[in-house]
């Protein structure tokens, strides 16, 4: 179990769940986050500092983004130094107003305000995002979505490409975006990749704002969080029902519909002929 921690559910495990949650921490991992191959790896001695390169390689100078607050972890006493003053200069020259730094064993914390009441968001590319061990790909497609990010007027605060031991190759943005009561409602850069193929068509006509779709099961998009369920029925009305149900159910919970379809399985299962797609706002 432990190999599907992303970087973020490391520090949850030194800080606490409560304590990430009180900073403004809703979401304990990101659906982009490539996943940790192995639990306790070193810290290589060669990393390079952010602060001179174009990448990172320490996941210590990657701290997660709670509610004008940054959340990271580091190992050793030069490690929270560089990454204190790596984020501290990143927050400084992008207007915002820093507090004081604090350490808590393996945790660091840095508190920040802005004038506008913007907040700091990270987005974490999805390594299918670019061909694989591609260098040229990887760049291109970090250049896209740094120029997505301009078009629709939303602040970067640093870009860097991230070749850290215990993660797949791939790039991060932290950027500046209008702080919700709920990270869900926020326009941010999110990844969605059920697994199933998506239905594009009706996303669009739904006039989701997406920017890539790398994959048939996934695409890369702005704006709240979406959900997506999928079922199987035997018959058209058993699928019917079960789509109205399963309304019922998310509505119930605080859901917002965008749309569903119902379309015969191109490969019947046993006795299942319809398949039912539903995506909602989370």
């Amino acid at each position: 179990m432990m190999k599907r921690f992303s970087a973020f559910g490391l520090v949850v495990l030194f800080a606490g769940v409560a304590q990430a949650a009180e900073l403004g921490f809703s979401n304990f991992g990101f659906s982009s986050l490539p996943q940790i191959r192995k639990e306790g790896a070193a810290v290589p001695a060669a990393a390079l500092s952010a602060k001179d390169q174009d990448r990172i390689t320490r996941v210590s100078l990657m701290p997660q983004c709670g509610n004008h607050t940054l959340l990271g972890f580091v190992q050793t006493d030069a490690e929270y130094a560089e990454a204190i003053g790596m984020w501290t200069r990143l927050l400084a020259s992008a207007g915002a107003k820093v507090g004081t730094p604090a350490r808590n064993g393996e945790m660091y914390t840095i508190p920040y305000e802005t004038s506008d009441g913007t907040v700091v968001r990270q987005f974490l590319a999805e390594p299918r995002q670019f061909a694989p061990k591609d260098e040229a790909s990887r760049k291109a497609n970090q250049a896209m979505i740094l120029g997505a990010f301009h078009k629709r007027n939303l602040p970067i605060v640093a870009s860097y490409l991230v070749d850290a031991e215990d993660l797949l190759p791939t790039y991060v943005v932290y950027y500046l975006t209008k702080q919700q009561p709920r990270q869900e409602d926020e326009n941010q850069l999110r990844v969605l990749r059920p697994g199933d193929d998506l239905d594009f068509d009706l996303l669009g006509n739904a006039k989701i704002d997406v920017v890539q779709k790398p994959e048939s099961w996934m695409m890369v998009y702005f704006g709240r969080e979406l959900g997506y369920v999928t079922m199987i029925a035997k018959t058209e009305e058993s699928a019917q029902q079960k789509l109205k149900e399963r309304v019922g159910l998310l509505t119930g919970a605080g859901k917002v519909m965008i749309g569903s379809r119902i379309a015969p399985l191109s490969e019947p299962y046993e006795d299942y002929r319809y398949y039912i797609s539903l995506y909602f706002y989370q």
